[in-house]
């Protein structure tokens, strides 16, 4: 073997066999591991903040912020590693999350917070009962979401959800949990009678005690017998009704059915739940997170077909409006098709530029081998847990980026041997062992650079979405790249042994025709060099130029096809005017569904448990679900200006575009407002709300502060509880106890354990008047209780938010999605001169911030990309200065990614930026395999000239071929925003990935050809300036 040989293609070469098996393995292993790892839809995200959920009925959202969030907000507060603290109250429970900074552990931080809970629970109110604890991942988003409806009683319909079908799909293996929602539980009601209460002197407060303490089993110790440990228990709890309604009282043999009806009924209606104009109940089901969510799905509908088959199940009907199986299969099935068309596309340039069958084959198969090699470096690292990664679309979109390129190094390898096999007549084995190892350095080049440039997102910190959608990409891109590069460096050199022992010389093509014209060009730009500088100077201050004229936007072009409306009623608003008015929005859009491309409407409302009765004032969403994009006639933005003209005005009624669930393009904008007082930052928000809405590029902009139910304040007196004998205490749990809808025990029925509700009677807290006669009993007697009390009516706010222990509240407003960078600056600039008090603060909201930090992650990353980049040419070529040389491709890059964001309208987003970060990777390959090769034939003997135009002649074949295929494969990709009426409108998963592949297009388009003419010529100014710096520093 020749000295200069490398060992790699050595190894490849005489060890053909075994080289066989161990390829023959791999595909087997990697057949093996695309069954075995998890199938998802979207990478596995676990996200560093923490939520913990009070549930406490029948208050308002001020009693519940400071009986019950201000505590847990004092406890947790100080717990190591918070970033922001943030809560809020509404007049059923309290909501708190916390946010910690990076690197923090998670599980050691969750175990702190249920402590923390655990050590002032004592300071709750004592009828909490329900405090959760959870943090969203990955596993927590839904696989199916679907409603059930039917013209059944709603009573029925709740009843075999829960019964029937919730338990049934629980059992299914893969399931993890299945969650009912709009279904009212029933409950054990116990409805006093006020008169009967005071004619037998009995008080409330007693009576809730009364059942408190009867309703209980206890384990009371054990006894021995017969040298046997028993263990001993008494049995209080109420096993039936008419049990709990014997329930004695006093001595004198009263009975709670004395003064009470006790029932077992479902609560009053307080909420609906409508999908496509029917009643119904939704069910969210998650799976487990080791299943694999085509089987999952599956096996549910599976399930449900047997369900829905049953005669009891008559005029059910079951409709998913969320199937992430279809969103599965048809986003593989689009990165397949994509996949295959662009692969096939780049093995037809080869063939188009060899025009040879047996060597495009041979370049042909660095691409199975590669992909199915690449599963199984994936699960062995899942196994190694070096990675959490799946196979979903993010990482199979980064298989389908890296597609064109996974040929280059095969291109540039077979190329080589065929100039030691036709030009410089060597025999096949010498001429592949020649021809591989001289080119072995530049194509490890060239793949590092590619590799190393996703090192920043590899390990860039931040655990947001984003940096996971990117993590996926850049780790499956840089495995099947390290594939590719083996595959050039050993199957490809010993294909080429056995497969083109009788190759014939080849014909003269297309490329051959081009490289006397090309070394003509090539030497004329040489011998006017300065004069060329000055045409490269004006291209670079172009090319920057115009690429700073590019708009930014935090839209990633993936915006789910969804329009919701945000509903806001008045105070005084009844259940049944509200139910009105969705009803009449449903009429509106029913009737325009193949207009606005609709598929599915949704509705609901849920006004909180235990509020007064006459104030059904919130703010709820009307949902418009459109049909998918590639049967779409319009845009999600083009439906969400026809939908806000069609909205209707009602006095009172606030109707606006809010954001969808999914955040990914939405063009939100929100601003937050903090300090001591509530009344100042009430003024302050309006004041804000104002100069918003006047700004042009703003669209419905509202304010956090809804108009809440209208409250009755209690004022307790003290004069004259005090001349009762009374406490203001007592007498706030006697009203409470009357009043609230609050469980005060549970009740075990069959297998389903319920509240146990007690409150005068419907009819007699039906107003003022009859709250000012609740008795207030002391010493026998009883008082009204307007005898020790004022009443006072205070229209509430419906929720309170407080952030870092300071009152919060939010500001609002819409943008296009592609305006959102561009109105942000000026929202930005516009608080830059709001005044503001001393003490209070502004900031832009959670999802903002998390775009800013994306965006600001990705600039950051490009530019540490750009410095590895140039140290690993230096160290690579030994040089300072020729690495200079390479880095002006990136310029020239730029100049195509400009031309081609203009020409198609597009703007630079967290998706293009990551295409920016790929395209740095890969222009530089051309330039690092032409300067190589020049360098090479300097030190084989030929003047500087002469290698200049020698290497660009050897090789503009493969660095055309290389671009093409690279160019090609990406055409599936961008076909959405080339061709929109053909290939559908770049809207979903379609336009989040065409931007990657707009940039990369262009920018290696202009660099490719670029760089076959000016990296030459800057080579050798660059080499002059070098020589010439050599001979000062000899004088010197």
């Amino acid at each position: 073997m020749s000295r200069t040989s490398n060992p790699i293609v050595s190894f490849g070469i005489r060890r053909r066999i075994t080289l066989t098996m161990v390829v023959a393995g791999v595909l087997v292993l990697g057949w093996i591991s695309l069954t075995r790892l998890p199938l998802e839809f979207l990478p596995v995200f676990s996200s560093s903040s923490i939520s913990v959920s009070v549930s406490y009925p029948s208050s308002s959202p001020e009693e519940i912020s400071r009986l019950v969030v201000q505590p847990l907000e004092d406890s947790l507060g100080t717990i190591s590693g918070i970033e922001t603290l943030s809560s809020s109250a509404d007049a059923s429970s309290g909501d708190l999350r916390l946010s910690f900074v990076d690197g923090t552990d998670m599980d050691l931080a969750a175990v702190e917070v249920r402590d923390r809970i655990d050590r002032v629970r004592h300071l709750l109110p004592g009828d909490v009962d329900r405090i959760s604890i959870r943090r969203f991942q990955s596993s927590d988003i839904p696989v199916i979401s679907a409603r059930l409806g039917s013209n059944w009683p709603r009573e029925r319909l709740f009843d075999f959800a829960e019964n029937t079908i919730q338990r049934r799909l629980e059992r299914l293996e893969g399931v993890a949990q299945v969650s009912l929602r709009g279904v009212q539980t029933p409950k054990v009601q116990i409805d006093l009678d006020p008169d009967r209460l005071q004619a037998y002197g009995v008080s409330v407060r007693d009576l809730v005690a009364r059942i408190r303490s009867e309703n209980r089993d206890l384990t009371a110790g054990d006894v021995f017998e017969s040298g046997k440990k028993l263990l001993v228990r008494t049995v209080g709890e109420f096993r039936s009704l008419d049990e709990l309604r014997r329930l004695p009282l006093d001595d004198a043999g009263l009975r709670l059915a004395d003064v009470a009806e006790v029932s077992y009924s479902f609560p009053r209606q307080e909420d609906f739940n409508f999908l496509n104009g029917e009643e119904s109940v939704t069910v969210r089901i998650n799976k487990s997170s080791t299943s694999n969510v085509l089987d999952v799905v599956d096996r549910v509908n599976a399930e449900m077909a047997e369900v829905l088959a049953l005669p009891e199940a008559a005029g059910l009907t079951w409709q998913a409006h969320h199937d992430a199986s279809i969103e599965v299969r048809q986003g593989l099935a689009q990165l397949r098709d994509a996949g295959l068309f662009g692969g096939g596309l780049a093995i037809l340039a080869v063939f188009v530029f060899l025009r040879r069958v047996r060597t495009t084959l041979l370049i042909a198969l660095a691409i199975p081998i590669s992909v199915v090699g690449t599963f199984a470096a994936m699960y062995l690292m899942r196994q190694a847990e070096l990675t959490d990664i799946t196979l979903n679309v993010v990482s199979l979109a980064g298989l389908m980026l890296a597609l064109g390129m996974l040929v280059d190094n095969s291109i540039v390898v077979i190329e080589s041997i065929f100039r030691h096999r036709n030009e410089l007549g060597e025999e096949s084995r010498g001429a592949a062992l020649k021809g591989a190892s001289e080119v072995a350095l530049p194509i490890v080049a060239s793949t590092a650079t590619t590799l190393c440039v996703f090192l920043p997102i590899i390990f860039m910190g931040g655990g947001g979405f984003m940096q996971t959608y990117m993590k996926n990409i850049a780790t499956t891109i840089c495995i099947v790249m390290l594939a590719s590069l083996l595959v050039a460096l050993t199957v490809v050199p010993m294909a080429a042994v056995l497969l083109l022992e009788r190759q014939e010389a080849r014909p003269p093509g297309l490329i051959s025709r081009w490289r006397d014209r090309y070394a003509a060009v090539l030497a004329f730009t040489i011998r006017h060099r300065l004069s060329f500088l000055v045409s490269i100077v004006l291209m670079l201050w172009g090319a920057v130029a115009l690429f700073k004229t590019i708009g930014q936007t935090f839209s990633t072009g993936g915006e789910e096809r969804q329009v919701v409306i945000s509903v806001d009623t008045p105070r005084q608003y009844s259940f049944d005017e509200t139910r009105e008015l969705y009803e009449e929005l449903y009429r509106i859009f029913d009737s325009r569904r193949p207009e606005l491309d609709i598929a599915d409407i949704a509705y609901g409302f849920d006004r909180g448990t235990g509020r007064a009765r006459g104030g059904w004032g919130g703010r709820r969403r009307f949902e418009l679900f459109l049909v998918d994009e590639s049967e779409a006639k319009l845009t999600t933005e083009q439906v969400r200006d026809r939908v806000r003209e069609l909205l209707p005005v009602r006095a009172g009624v606030s109707l606006r575009l809010a954001e969808s669930r999914h955040r990914s393009g939405s063009g939100g904008i929100e601003i937050e407002l903090s300090g001591d007082s509530l009344a100042v930052l009430e003024r302050l928000s309006s004041r804000l709300s104002s100069q918003l809405a006047a700004l042009p590029m703003l669209k419905d902009v509202d304010t956090s502060l809804e108009s809440g139910d209208e409250e009755i304040h209690v004022l307790v007196q003290d004069d004259r509880i005090a001349r009762a004998g009374l406490s203001s205490s007592a007498v706030a749990a006697i009203v409470a106890s009357s009043l609230s809808s609050r469980s005060v025990s549970r009740f075990q029925s069959g297998d389903r354990e319920v509240d146990v509700i007690v409150q005068y009677r419907e009819d007699e807290r039906e107003s003022l008047d009859q709250l000012e006669q609740v008795p207030i009993l002391q010493a026998g007697v009883a008082l009204p209780l307007a005898a020790v009390a004022g009443f006072e009516r205070v229209a509430g706010p419906q929720r309170v938010e407080r952030e870092n222990h300071r009152s919060k509240v939010r500001v609002t407003a819409n943008a296009e999605a592609s305006a959102t960078f561009m109105a942000m600056r000026t929202v930005g600039e516009l608080m830059a001169t709001f005044p503001l008090p001393p003490g209070y603060e502004w900031s832009f909201g959670r999802w903002n911030r998390y775009q800013q930090q994306d965006q600001a992650m990705s600039w950051f990353a490009i530019a540490f990309a750009l410095v590895l980049v140039y140290m690993l040419m230096a160290a690579l070529f030994e040089s300072f200065a020729q690495p200079f040389t390479i880095m002006f491709s990136v310029p020239f890059a730029l100049l195509g990614v400009a031309v081609v964001m203009k020409a198609f309208d597009q703007q630079l987003d967290s998706m293009a930026n990551l295409g920016l970060i790929i395209l740095l990777g890969v222009v530089v390959n051309n330039a690092i395999v032409l300067i190589d090769h020049i360098n090479r034939l300097r030190k084989e003997g030929l003047s500087r000239d002469a290698a200049i135009l020698q290497g660009g002649k050897d090789r503009l074949r493969p660095i055309l071929i290389t671009a093409v295929t690279t160019l090609v494969g990406l055409l599936p990709l961008v076909a959405p925003l080339i061709l929109p009426s053909l290939f559908g409108a770049a809207e979903g998963r379609a336009g989040s990935w065409a931007p990657i592949g707009l940039v990369i297009m262009g920018g290696l388009t202009t660099s490719t050809f670029l760089t076959l003419i000016i990296i030459p010529t800057i080579y050798s100014l660059i080499d002059d300036l070098t020589q010439f710096t050599r001979r000062v520093a000899r004088v010197v």
